[in-house]
């Protein structure tokens, strides 16, 4: 499923941001930019991602900014700003100046603000990128959740279309036969008016034939297959490749009843019913 999320955390006048992004894919493949001093942990974060989603090409790009390098935060240097104050104040009542130390004046002055290394261990900062990274995927997981609630809805009306289209096949089905012997009576009294017929023979013909158009046991499994898709996506579990096996199934299932059906009420509930698949077929890539 496609998605996107976000999440940065903030220490020491440094900002460590997390992005990540999703689009459909077979399987879980996840590719990471980071900085050096991040990188160092790939291995670690592409497992921590591969645990969250069971598919889709995921980029992640890890960002590390602030003031300076990564490992060094800027601080104010008190006893030099206080000594600036202390002998502009007196500067002033010596040669008594109006006015009063301003901030814009103070902080425009040399080693007011110094920076200081502050590397963090290891351990630190792995979990800093960890806790990003997790809120991360979090933050991507509450978009899916809810394009998810909306797949669901959509699925269920598709689902809502089989059913009808089936239900109108299985009450179709049941008076082909009888339909294709009268026909056949029909045709052979038209053909064969002079010629005495064997109605035994006649009504072999007719059963074997019956056998050839019935679709039964299709009709049978096609539903098995749309109860057990509407349990999977009302399940917890990750649905997206049993949804797609059961789409091939389904549609293999709706070939078999329109090819022995031959007949144009029956063949206009097929074709609905493909074309609902079809639409189920491309919005289940977007399933986990």
């Amino acid at each position: 499923m496609t998605g996107y999320g976000a999440a940065e955390i903030e220490r020491d006048g440094q900002r460590l941001t997390a992005e990540i992004r999703s689009v459909n894919h077979r399987f879980c493949e996840v590719q990471i930019r980071a900085p050096r001093m991040v990188s160092l942990f790939e291995d670690q974060i592409r497992q921590l991602v591969q645990d969250r989603f069971a598919r889709g090409k995921l980029n992640l790009t890890i960002t590390w900014s602030g003031a300076g390098d990564a490992g060094e935060v800027l601080r104010i240097n008190e006893p030099v700003a206080e000594r600036y104050v202390s002998l502009m104040r007196q500067l002033r009542d010596r040669f008594e100046l109006g006015g009063d130390v301003q901030l814009a004046t103070v902080a425009a002055l040399p080693d007011v603000f110094t920076w200081e290394h502050t590397a963090l261990s290891d351990d630190e900062t792995w979990a800093l990128v960890r806790s990003v990274v997790d809120k991360a995927c979090d933050s991507m997981n509450d978009m899916k959740a809810r394009e998810g609630a909306a797949l669901a809805r959509d699925f269920e009306q598709r689902l809502g279309i089989l059913r009808r289209e089936l239900d109108t096949v299985v009450a179709r089905a049941p008076l082909r036969p009888q339909e294709m012997k009268e026909r056949l009576m029909t045709r052979l009294q038209a053909l064969l008016a002079d010629v005495e017929m064997d109605p035994a023979r006649i009504a072999q013909e007719v059963t074997l034939y019956a056998d050839r158009i019935d679709c039964t046991e299709e009709c049978v499994r096609l539903s098995a297959h749309i109860d057990q898709y509407k349990q999977l996506i009302a399940s917890e579990e990750l649905a997206g490749r049993k949804l797609n096996f059961l789409l091939q199934e389904m549609n293999r299932e709706a070939n078999t009843i329109g090819s022995k059906a031959n007949d144009v009420e029956i063949q206009r509930s097929v074709i609905i019913v493909k074309e609902e698949l079809e639409r189920l077929r491309e919005q289940v890539q977007n399933v986990e």
